[in-house]
């Protein structure tokens, strides 16, 4: 694990707050959009998705942008990067969410978002758990599920599901699911459920 403290070298936020609101250089963004977003290479494994699905919604995604003064130095050589450094100079999106278009509001103020899409770009440096921890703002009117665990991302999920919510084996998931009423909102677990004693 990497020392960087992310919190002190990136911001987070929805794309069109954080370009309209900030003077970061916009040769990231469009790298972002090359690379990612209209990514058209089926067999690329560093991107999963790309192929413009997320254009329309671009704005919203929410992203996670490293300052000019980011320690790249400080990566090993073995982190894994998607990042093409040739297509801008700084302001290097790191992470993104894109969240499902609805939201479900609960009782006492509470409101419930589910992740479409997640990703990093630099493995090893948690940088999925600080985006969902950002997003979330520790003030507790908001929680952050996945609407669909994917195959590839269900070590992931359980290692999150256990460290947030204590959920190790399949009968304390659907007793999860009961008391947060998800199974009201058809939230794609099964990949989960499969990893689970």
């Amino acid at each position: 694990m990497c020392g960087i403290d992310i919190e002190k070298h990136t911001e987070f936020g929805k794309v069109r707050d954080i370009w309209n609101d900030h003077c970061y250089e916009n040769a990231c963004l469009c790298e972002f959009v090359r690379s990612v977003v209209m990514n058209e290479d089926m067999l690329d494994e560093k991107n999963k998705n790309g192929h413009g699905i997320m254009l329309q919604d671009l704005s919203n995604i929410r992203v996670l942008v490293s300052k000019p003064d980011f320690p790249f130095t400080e990566l090993t050589q073995r982190k894994k990067c998607s990042i093409d450094f040739t297509q801008a100079n700084s302001n290097f999106i790191l992470g993104y969410i894109w969240l499902c278009p609805w939201k479900i509001e609960k009782k006492a103020h509470l409101s419930y978002y589910f992740i479409q899409y997640i990703d990093t770009r630099i493995a090893g440096l948690n940088i999925a758990e600080y985006m969902i921890d950002a997003f979330e703002g520790g003030r507790g009117d908001r929680l952050l599920f996945p609407y669909e665990v994917e195959f590839g991302a269900r070590i992931y999920w359980k290692r999150y599901f256990h460290r947030v919510y204590q959920v190790t084996n399949k009968k304390q998931l659907k007793q999860m699911i009961k008391e947060y009423e998800l199974h009201d909102y058809s939230v794609k677990w099964e990949n989960l459920f499969d990893v689970l004693e």
